[in-house]
């Protein structure tokens, strides 16, 4: 009957020393990691295949066109980036750009301003909308150049250089190329 005893002595002293090595770890602490598991824990990385390089040709608009008609130098400036939809204030940052657009204006230049929308909305409400812009254009052209004598005009949907329509259906390419500030000035 000893046996027994022994064995029940053996097995509480077992259990006391495996609680009381269990109640001294620190939460976490797992002892050291077997090589193995190290050698589990390591991926490598593979790039190929992963790694895509952008090509921003084709996806970054352009500000501005410019173009000759005669003798004069035509700046076509993009009204969807300049100015949000129905706004006629432009950022720091764009008009900064127009004032670098105009930086081989010939001295004391005379220079056209004028502004043109699409055909969406009432002609009284774009006339008084491509004026604006026109004139927010105009004074950044003056920040730059002080030295440019401006004619500053806003002539709404009246002068379209593309159709704002198709057979009835709306044309958005058209609208878009409409929507423009031209400065122009004698090359």
């Amino acid at each position: 009957m000893r046996a027994p005893r022994t064995s029940a002595a053996a097995l509480a002293v077992v259990a006391v020393v495996t609680t009381a090595a269990a109640a001294s770890a620190q939460p976490g602490d797992f002892g050291d990691p077997s090589t193995e598991q190290l050698a589990d824990s390591v991926h490598v990385w593979d790039p190929d295949g992963t790694v895509r390089v952008w090509d921003p040709s084709g996806t970054v608009e352009t500000l501005e066109s410019e173009t000759t008609d005669g003798d004069e130098t035509v700046l076509t400036l993009d009204s969807d980036i300049l100015f949000a939809f129905g706004s006629a204030e432009v950022g720091p940052t764009a008009a900064e750009r127009i004032g670098e657009l105009v930086a081989d204006v010939p001295e004391a230049a005379e220079v056209s301003v004028t502004g043109h929308t699409d055909a969406i909305g009432d002609d009284a409400s774009n006339l008084e909308l491509s004026r604006q812009r026109a004139e927010t254009v105009a004074t950044a052209v003056t920040a730059a150049r002080p030295d440019l004598v401006l004619d500053v005009d806003g002539l709404g949907e009246s002068e379209p250089v593309a159709p704002n329509s198709n057979g009835g259906e709306d044309n958005p390419e058209g609208r878009e190329q409409n929507r423009r500030v031209e400065v122009r000035y004698t090359s």
